[in-house]
């Protein structure tokens, strides 16, 4: 046995040529010597040498294959193979030209009815059928004017997915201890826990929540459960449990009972939501808190300075979001985030419906009246311009309201709509009350000046009318003749750490206020080379006082040589709280270029003066490190006029089975310890596995004996010993595609195919991706019969498995990859028991790359 040391491309270039040589001779003009494939005096078997005489790229029988249509895959079904005129063509059955909108002239529909296959090419000029065996892929080449129109994204329901029977388990724990030498200790604790289970197509999932706080009573909160499923069909949602209503017609609002909503997830990205970037500036190492009616939505450690939250899930399309920035000393800083969607318009002979019944629900401090409701919205795409819509709200004997509105496509002008909403209510404080409000709302993109504005919106509302979440808080709140209001008073003690209840304030007035107009704008402006300007307002007034909620962000951002700079304007007001305002700069460094840069190290610099708090300056440095860059280290030192100096520290980690950061920080007033814990636990028939925090449909990738395999475009992430990974998320109803790294695979590792393409989940499916993986040595074989003769060229080698390890090419050569040492193979020319020959793998070399070259017998 002879031990050669030569890399696989070459050996597997050296089969691939002796096999194209015989396919080559069996299509030219002259005649194949069919003693090529004889073995002395046995023959070859009439199947074998008719697929090399004939050019046979596969033999006629039954298989799965992927198929494409123009390139995009549309199906993946068996597919028969049948012999006609020499050839082997796969047969195109008339089912086909249906499931594929192939279509045909009306005379040649009769034609092919009663034909078991068809011949595109003679139906359709220009189109083609071609196929490859080895990927087990049927292309189908068709003009586009012999298709059913079908938008662009469109995806055959064939393809999608609905995944695994799993359950999941996401959790995401952050806590800090801070030690202030003015007053107590501070201790805080968060913990947000969403689990649930899939079963088919349907989906259960809960989320709860945990808060422990120094001088607080420790809360868990179960904030929703629910059971939903897809309506493939009708293209909609079925939701059992706590949800949300849209925005369409009505505000939105939570509720506990069951909805049916047509799913524009499910529609064509061709045909086609939005939440809000979250911008704020911390003063110290805090913790951001985002709040949805009343519920946290979101939690996260900052680092001092500016910072923007892009990755907030909104539970609904409407409602505005609470901002909480809890300081590390105490002091709390709070503002709303405007968050409302503009109804959309939609394409001809489009419909857009929600019908929901239940009951009223809300996590608002005052608010315990929770009446039963039932609801129905509707809109229709009459044509290109105009989208009728409305809807009809009735809760309980206390409330009917009913909309009814347009929306118009302007043209050059923008996108416009308008809706009237009448609502009658019967209040707590006694007698009736009705009145309507006026809704306008705008969109326009002026891309020659560079000028967007995302929604420009304002609502008027006459004194006597309520919206749904108006009339339940009046019944709610009305105490004693009175209304009572409460609210958080701002913490802006350096020292002193409050819990809100000791922050808790309350307001009395005889007098429901009840909205009386209501403005939204957000607009950018392009400047070019020279950077960008933007501006969002919100404001709301009331009936009965003269108190407004206000909002203005104002800011500016450009690049310099690779710096990032940006200015920016604050100011909140509440409704029973005086405003506050802040001013700061932002600037963003890298330090030396990126061939240069390995690490990514980059400079970071902030001033910012608020009204209550003066002024603070930050610095520092940050950089990534590991190979896949998964773990970013930062050090920040600065001053303040509140903390005087300060230092920080702040390590984030990416990682196969969690996500984690970790901070310390310092300065003349306090210190202070953090962290985060993010990840997720899948549970499936083959076991447990942690992953990180699984935000939406979430992939299991199995491939045992892969131990410690990258996955592609998923920093940290490796197979693990168990042989699994899990990617934590993926698109619902869009095309996906997974791969290994191939770098990472030693040529003791065989994986017959490293990528897959085209998952197509539904929504919060568990989709399990399987690879193929054989882990062993390697050897170039030369087989022998006992009488010397070798192997026949065209003989397939397989294992115990009866799985394919490959063909013998000249002089009896072939090429196996992952066996083992002692494994006995067979060696199969024939469908007969007396054509096929066993053999035993010799003693392989362990090394990782190379082969071991030997002379085997086959008897």
């Amino acid at each position: 046995m002879k031990i050669k040391e030569r890399t696989l491309r070459r050996t597997l270039k050296c089969s691939v040529l002796a096999l194209t040589s015989a396919i080559h001779l069996a299509y030219a003009d002259t005649e194949f010597n069919a003693a090529f494939l004889s073995m002395g005096d046995q023959k070859a078997d009439d199947a074998s040498l008719e697929a090399v005489e004939q050019g046979y790229d596969i033999m006629p029988g039954r298989y799965q294959f992927a198929v494409y249509l123009n390139q995009e895959q549309i199906d993946n079904r068996v597919i028969e193979f049948y012999k006609d005129h020499n050839k082997v063509r796969p047969c195109i059955t008339p089912e086909y030209l249906s499931d594929y909108g192939i279509l045909l002239k009306q005379e040649q529909y009769s034609l092919v009815q009663d034909k078991a296959c068809v011949l595109l090419s003679e139906l359709i000029p220009n189109a083609n059928v071609s196929f490859d065996a080895g990927l087990q892929r049927l292309d189908l080449s068709i003009p586009q004017i012999n298709l059913e129109y079908r938008p662009r994204g469109y995806i055959p329901e064939k393809l999608y997915n609905q995944g695994i029977t799993a359950a999941v388990l996401n959790y995401n724990f952050s806590g800090s201890h801070v030690k202030n030498d003015g007053g107590d200790d501070f201790n805080n604790f968060y913990a947000l826990l969403n689990g649930g289970f899939n079963f088919g197509a349907w989906r259960y999932r809960n989320q709860s929540s945990f808060t422990s706080q120094s001088r607080s009573k420790d809360r868990w909160q179960s904030i929703s459960n629910k059971l939903e499923r897809d309506i493939l069909p009708w293209q909609s949602r079925l939701e059992l449990g706590d949800a949300y209503t849209n925005s369409d017609v009505f505000d939105s609002f939570s509720f506990r009972g069951i909805q049916l909503s047509s799913d524009e997830l499910q529609l064509p990205y061709g045909i086609q939501n939005y939440a809000p970037v979250v911008r704020g500036v911390a003063a110290t190492n805090a913790i951001v808190e985002v709040r949805q009616n009343g519920y946290v939505i979101y939690s996260t450690n900052v680092a001092p300075g500016a910072f923007e939250i892009k990755d907030i899930v909104s539970a609904n399309d409407s409602g505005d979001l609470d901002v909480r920035i809890i300081e590390n000393n105490g002091q709390i800083k709070e503002f709303k985030q405007p968050y409302s969607a503009v109804p959309n318009m939609l394409r001809p002979g489009r419909w857009k419906y929600q019908i929901t019944a239940g009951r009223y629900r809300t996590g608002n401090y005052d608010n315990d009246y929770e009446p039963y409701f039932g609801k129905a919205t509707v809109a229709y795409g009459l044509n290109n311009a105009i989208t009728p819509y409305g809807g009809l709200l009735i809760a309980d004997a206390h409330y009917q309201s009913a909309g009814l509105g347009l929306g118009l496509s302007l043209g050059k002008i923008g996108a416009f709509s308008a809706d009237v909403t009448y609502a009658n209510n019967k209040l707590a404080s006694g007698g009736t009350s009705d009145g309507t409000s006026y809704r306008f709302l705008y969109s326009k993109s002026l891309n020659t000046y560079g000028t967007n504005f995302k929604v420009i919106g304002y609502r008027y509302s006459t004194r006597g009318f309520y919206d749904f979440a108006d009339a339940v808080a009046e019944r709610s709140q009305w105490q004693n003749d009175h209304y009572r209001y409460s609210y958080l008073m701002p913490n802006y003690d350096q020292v002193n750490t409050l819990t809100d209840d000791e922050r808790r304030r309350y307001y009395y007035s005889s007098n429901y206020y009840n909205k009386k107009n209501q403005v939204q704008v957000a607009l950018s402006q392009s400047l070019g080379r020279f950077g960008q300007l933007y501006a969002n307002l919100s404001n709301i007034d009331y009936w009965n006082a003269g108190q407004s909620q206000r909002s203005w962000q104002l800011g500016y951002n450009t690049y310099i040589k690779g710096a990032s700079i940006g200015l920016y304007y604050q100011k909140n007001k509440s409704q029973f709280i005086e405003s506050d305002y802040s001013v700061g700069l932002n600037m963003t460094v890298p330090l030396g270029k990126s061939n240069k840069n390995p690490h990514n190290y980059t400079s970071t610099t902030s001033y910012q003066y608020n009204q209550q708090t003066g002024s603070m300056l930050q610095t520092g440095v940050s950089g990534n490190f590991l190979k896949d860059k998964n773990l970013q280290l930062q050090a920040q030192t600065g001053y303040s006029e509140q903390n005087k100096e300060s230092f920080y520290l702040n390590g984030s980690y990416q990682g196969s089975h969690a996500d984690a950061d970790a901070s310390y920080s310092y300065s003349d007033n306090y210190q202070q310890i953090s962290g985060n814990l993010r990840g997720g636990v899948l549970v499936h028939s083959g076991g447990m596995v942690f992953g990180r925090e699984m935000t939406s449909t979430p992939i299991l990738i199995e491939a045992k004996g892969a131990t410690g395999v990258r996955i592609e475009n998923q920093p940290g992430l490796v197979i693990g010993k168990n042989g699994y990974a899990l990617i934590n998320a993926s698109n619902a109803y869009r095309r996906n595609r997974i791969a290994l790294r191939a770098e990472d695979l030693g040529s003791n590792i065989n994986i017959d195919q490293t990528v897959e393409r085209d998952i197509v989940p539904t929504k919060d499916a568990i989709i399990k991706v399987r690879f193929d993986v054989s882990r062993g040595q390697n050897i170039l074989a030369h087989l022998n019969h006992v009488n010397g003769q070798n192997v026949a060229l065209g003989t397939t080698i397989y294992n115990q498995a009866n799985k394919n390890l490959g063909i013998v090419g000249t002089d009896g050569a072939a090429y196996i990859v992952a066996i083992q040492s002692g494994e006995e193979l067979i060696a199969r020319w024939g469908d007969d028991a007396t054509e096929q020959c066993r053999f035993k793998v010799p003693e392989l070399d362990s090394k990782s790359i190379g082969y071991t070259e030997a002379d085997i017998t086959c008897e």
